[in-house]
Formats: C-alpha cells, structure tokens, sequence
C-alpha cells in the first residue's frame, strides 16, 4: 500500500501499526499475566454445592484464555478508536468528557463481558484499565481538538 499514499500520509500512519500492535499485546499480556491467574483460580475453586462437582477441562481453560485475552487485546484499542473519530470529526473530548458517567456503564458492561467469572475482583481488574485507557482517549481527543484548530487558524 505504501506506494499509493501520499507523503503526507505515509508521514501520518508511520506509527499506526506500532501502537495498534503495542496496544494489542499490552492487552493480550495483562489478560494472560493479570486476568487468567484471577480466572484460573475461580474455576478451580467455585463450588455449587457439596452435591455437585464441577470439573474443568482444559479445552474449557484455553477457550476461556483465548477469549479473554483476545478481547482485552481489543478492547485496548479504545485510544486509537478515540484518536480515528476524533479526527474524522466525529468524537471531540468535550463529548468525551460530557458523556464520562456514561462510558463507565459501557465500559462495566463490557468487562463483564469479557470477564468469565462473577466475581467483582476480576471485574474491577478489567474495569480500571479500561478507564484509564478512556481517559487516555479524551488527552489524545483534546491534543487533535488543538491541532484542527492550530490548521483552521492558519487557513484562515
């Protein structure tokens, strides 16, 4: 694709695959390193009753891991979604910030989404970093803000 882009659009999508791959694996590494312990040990240990014996198996466990960890690996993308509607003109960090309440909804329902177990702990382990990224997201939405206006002054 590089020889049909422009230089200027070379210039801005150099770093596109390296953050879309470091997020991507920040995400995969803590759902692997952070989450699948939390996870692990929840099957493990959960019981229904003493009547009931609940035995995981291992094609359960690696289904689990994948889906967790794949879906924290995109749900860490949430700075790039923020950055790409920012500057199709489509997001701006007023609305960011506006709607925080409302993003903390959404982003509770898709941790507990992507969490396997019911627990809270777990849930919270995903919810934090999430915020943090959606934070990230209303920096990155403001420095864009700043950045179209910095263009628009100088066109006019």
């Amino acid at each position: 694709m590089r020889p049909a882009l422009s230089p200027t659009e070379i210039k801005k999508t150099r770093g596109v695959i390296f953050w879309v791959s470091l997020l991507f694996f920040m995400g995969v590494a803590f759902g692997y390193f952070v989450l699948t312990p939390f996870m692990v040990n929840f099957y493990f240990t959960y019981k229904l009753s003493d009547l009931i014996e609940i035995k995981p198996t291992f094609s359960d466990y690696l289904e689990n891991l994948i889906y967790t960890t794949v879906g924290i690996g995109i749900l860490f993308q949430l700075p790039l979604l923020v950055m790409v509607l920012t500057r199709i003109g489509l997001l701006t960090a007023n609305f960011l910030r506006k709607y925080r309440r409302h993003a903390i909804v959404v982003i509770l329902i898709l941790a507990a989404i992507i969490t396997p177990t019911t627990d809270p702990f777990s849930l919270g382990i995903v919810t934090i970093p999430l915020y943090i990224l959606y934070e990230a997201g209303i920096i990155i939405a403001t420095r864009i803000g700043k950045e179209k206006e910095k263009q628009q002054k100088e066109w006019s």
